[in-house]
């Protein structure tokens, strides 16, 4: 489905999510992608987002752009909670946490008077009725902190009012005690080295040195404790000093243990408040993601869906496929498509057509109109109608799981199995050319019986995609739910055909020519010549289903060598010759079997054609027959 990533290259590019994302802040993309991943179901909030995302469209929202111009201004608010909640966060962290969330409380207080007088939206009013209240109080913790300290991460001094950290306190009036003793001890050094005015230094961090000449050494006492030396000057601390200073870097591991836990217990205090404060940022995330949602809703094509609490139905004028409408450029213009499927009655579309026709891309469209309609969002059509589903099932593409052992046909098996044991009459199921991975009339029986069994029994809103022609032979046995589609597609051979019957109906003809995307290889090799029609999608579904794949055209298209195309062709002319005479052989033996008088003629003629499509068997039966 794409819907978060491409299946390129994994990114989220060209998928859903980056279609519809236009969120500024790093929450509200979270938040968009939850509610992309899971759809409401609930019809009340849906409107609500719908009603809002209409408000905001309409020329009373003006009031709220100052507001949206702050958005793109913010941190990741949400993730900042969290790291202050499990106490990971620095004292710079906090600080610019707590100011964001101040300023934006002011910003909303400060439109609350003009924006609740204009806007009626209930999830719109809310941001400005709920977040000054779940915010007044953020400011107090602010206030208790030094925000330069913070900056510098000196959390020794974070705290202006250390009142409330008794250990702190202690740690601090030590401190200064033993400054105190050190300062005062400077008058006995000076006495001894006879320098008045000398006085402690610091080197690469380590403090209060006495730092002496060294052709002054003689003057040193003998009992102190010499630290460095360079060759010019010694450096040392006398047995005071050097207790003194024992002491002090004691004292300093202690205030920093406690201003640690000091820091910590602020922390959780903050922390009480937080299951708040993230309510406040989820009510800005659902503004972003309303922003961003109301900035798709005015592009042109988008259109307000109308979702009911009612019986599964979907009811899609003219849709467009979101991506890839996206992705076209302005010279190419998307076919849309229209969708019409309800529980009760047509519950189930066979989607047939020539390959590259645009089968997978209508099936994914619905899907991923029926999740933007659940989201909340417009819808790219001109009409959208949905009943409420309780979940959109896919199997599509053709993938293996190597390391389980598994292969393609095994995986697309089982994640039918998990569709099948899950899906209900509300849900919509999309399958995308079942029992490919096997043989052909292994294939055929699979997807047969797996899409009866949705028809009669799961009963949800199925969109089955295949090349296996037998499949419309469903349409017959539930005439009232099951309608045959298939994308529209011209030829250049229906186009010789309407050449040589000009009296033919239908649409008009297109006209193709030799060479180009319109040309047709002509291959004749010691028979009749084949050829490889060229097809011109035109992306369009109608009813019916399609006699052929065309999958020559594709190989056509993809560069295979004209001798191999040659040879495909002719032997496709032949499989498609023997089928039909099986055909008219089955068509004969119904119609002797009809008539009670059965002559030698018709007995003869149902030989001829039994040998033109088996000649070795044939013989070999009248071999038998003669011997006997």
């Amino acid at each position: 489905m794409e819907i978060f990533k491409n299946q390129t290259n994994g990114s989220d590019k060209s998928s859903l999510f980056w279609v519809i994302n236009h969120t500024t802040t790093a929450f509200g993309r979270r938040l968009l992608k939850k509610w992309i991943s899971q759809p409401l179901r609930n019809v009340r909030e849906i409107e609500e987002r719908l009603d809002a995302i209409t408000e905001l469209c309409s020329p009373s929202a003006s009031c709220l752009s100052p507001l949206k111009g702050l958005l793109s201004q913010l941190p990741d608010l949400e993730r900042g909670l969290c790291t202050i909640y499990h106490k990971k966060c620095t004292p710079a962290e906090f600080v610019a946490i707590t100011k964001s969330l101040i300023n934006l409380c002011k910003h909303v207080q400060s439109n609350q008077e003009v924006a609740l007088s204009k806007i009626e939206s209930p999830l719109l009013r809310s941001v400005f009725t709920e977040v000054p209240n779940y915010l007044d109080d953020v400011g107090d913790y602010l206030r208790l902190v030094n925000e330069k300290a913070a900056k510098e991460g000196d959390k020794t001094k974070l705290f202006d009012d250390q009142t409330q950290f008794p250990a702190i306190v202690k740690c601090n009036l030590e401190i200064e005690k033993i400054t105190a003793d050190l300062k005062s001890h400077r008058s006995e050094f000076r006495q001894v080295l006879r320098h008045p005015s000398l006085d402690y230094c610091c080197v690469s961090g380590n403090e209060f040195l006495i730092e002496v000449r060294n052709a002054n050494l003689k003057t040193v006492p003998s009992d102190w404790t010499k630290i460095s030396a360079t060759k010019q000057v010694s450096r040392f601390r006398t047995p005071f000093v050097e207790e003194k200073f024992k002491l002090l870097c004691q004292w300093r591991e202690q205030l920093s243990i406690a201003s640690q836990e000091a820091w910590l217990e602020f922390l959780t205090l903050f922390s009480e408040g937080c299951s708040r404060y993230r309510r406040a940022v989820h009510c800005i995330a659902t503004l972003d993601c309303l922003f961003s949602l109301a900035t798709v809703a005015k592009q042109p094509g988008f259109v307000r869906p109308v979702v009911n609490d009612c019986e599964a139905h979907i009811y899609i004028k003219q849709g467009r496929h979101p991506v890839i409408d996206h992705l076209l450029p302005e010279n190419e213009q998307f076919v849309p498509n229209d969708t019409h499927m309800n529980v009760n009655t047509n519950r189930c579309m066979i989607i047939t057509g020539p390959n590259m026709g645009g089968k997978s891309s209508y099936i994914k469209q619905v899907a991923l109109i029926v999740i933007l309609a659940q989201v909340g969002s417009f819808v790219p059509a001109e009409e959208a109608q949905i009943g409420v589903l309780d979940a959109v099932f896919t199997r599509m593409g053709a993938t293996d799981n190597i390391y389980k052992g598994q292969s393609t046909f095994m995986v697309e098996l089982q994640e039918t199995s998990e569709i099948i044991a899950q899906a209900t009459p509300k849900s919509l199921v999309i399958l995308d050319e079942l029992g490919r991975g096997t043989s052909t009339h292994d294939g055929t029986a699979i997807a047969y019986a797996t899409l009866h069994h949705f028809i009669s029994k799961v009963r949800s809103l199925t969109l089955f995609v295949t090349h296996y022609p037998s499949l419309a032979e469903l349409e017959a046995i539930f005439p009232e739910q099951v309608t045959n589609n298939h994308m529209a597609f011209m030829t250049s051979q229906e186009e010789q055909e309407r050449q040589s019957n000009p009296t033919a109906g239908g649409e008009a003809a297109i006209q193709f020519t030799e060479g180009g995307e319109a040309g047709t290889t002509h291959c004749s090799e010691g028979g009749e010549a084949s050829t490889v029609p060229c097809v011109t999608f035109l992306y369009h579904l109608v009813n019916g289903a399609a006699a052929r794949s065309y999958g020559l055209n594709v190989a056509r298209l993809a560069g295979i060598p004209s001798e191999i195309l040659c040879m495909a062709a002719e032997k496709s002319h032949e499989l498609e010759n023997v089928i039909l005479s099986r055909r008219c052989i089955k068509n004969s033996f119904q119609e002797i079997c009809l008539n009670s008088q059965v002559t030698r003629e018709s007995i003869t003629q149902l030989r001829n054609s039994l040998k033109k499509i088996a000649p070795e068997q044939t013989q070999r039966h009248e071999r038998a027959n003669v011997s006997s």
